[in-house]
């Protein structure tokens, strides 16, 4: 059905505002970027407002989007490719920050959260939280069919992995009485964690399943199971420990099984 002059007016003057703030809100991200470059010694902190301001810059285009399918029945792809282009800033700016290290040692994690120990585990907690509620958005208005499904997978191994480097697990281990400061905070960190950490690996895996059985997707998701093994071994948590590394020899017994099989191929070739 046609739309009509006024439908597209009424939409436009809806969004009028959002796109202000839009544009107002990349001015003061360039802003940002100039204070950074000449503080460098407080990058970290930069960061982390720049990504908060293209936290809300994501969260407009998604509304303008949906507003667009509200009220003229069209799902605007200009704007959710907008929302996931700055998705993937936001990831980088942050991982500028933690790093990507999947396979790092926990006690490793202390250095890099030296770099911004004044951002308490209660707002880590809500940024991990919002970047998974963004990806989850974004994936269902793109929806099932979107030729950006695998690409969401990959996004939810960087995001476990940011929240997986992002945490102090040395305070986790320390600050176990429910009186210390963020104690809630941090044990629903460390949840959050965990939940990720299995999310990503199963994406990976249903990833290996259905687009092709890649052998390096299954490796993705065997390296992000060990890595929420080792924080089952570092808490005590055996019982779940054992299970995870059931489930590791398993896949690595399929990628083994794999490679003697392409091994046989290539020698029935070369005969």
């Amino acid at each position: 059905m046609a739309i009509s002059k006024a439908e597209k007016a009424a939409y436009n003057d809806e969004i009028k505002d959002l796109k202000k703030d839009v544009d107002e809100t990349y001015k003061k991200i360039n802003e940002v970027s100039s204070k950074k470059k000449k503080a460098p010694n407080i990058a970290a902190y930069y960061n982390f407002e720049q990504s908060a301001l293209l936290i809300k810059v994501m969260d407009h285009y998604l509304r303008m989007s949906d507003l667009s399918l509200e009220m003229l029945g069209i799902k605007n792809e200009n704007f959710l490719n907008n929302a996931r282009k700055e998705y993937y800033k936001i990831i980088q700016l942050i991982e500028e920050v933690v790093g990507t290290d999947m396979d790092r040692s926990l006690k490793e994690n202390d250095d890099y959260v030296k770099n911004f120990d004044q951002l308490d585990p209660r707002h880590v907690l809500n940024l991990v939280e919002k970047l998974q509620a963004l990806l989850l958005n974004l994936r269902n208005r793109f929806g099932e069919g979107s030729k950006w499904k695998w690409s969401f997978t990959e996004l939810q191994s960087r995001v476990a992995i940011i929240t997986k480097n992002i945490i102090k697990f040395s305070d986790i281990a320390k600050l176990r009485d429910p009186r210390s400061p963020f104690f809630y905070e941090r044990r629903n960190l460390m949840r959050t964690c965990k939940e990720y950490l299995t999310e990503a690996a199963k994406q990976w895996r249903t990833k290996y399943e259905m687009a092709g059985k890649a052998r390096e997707d299954l490796k993705k998701s065997i390296d992000l199971l060990s890595t929420l093994r080792k924080i089952h071994i570092l808490f005590g948590e055996d019982e779940e420990a054992t299970k995870l590394k059931n489930t590791i020899d398993a896949g690595k017994m399929a990628l083994q099984s794999e490679d003697k099989s392409k091994d046989l191929e290539e020698k029935s070739r070369k005969k």
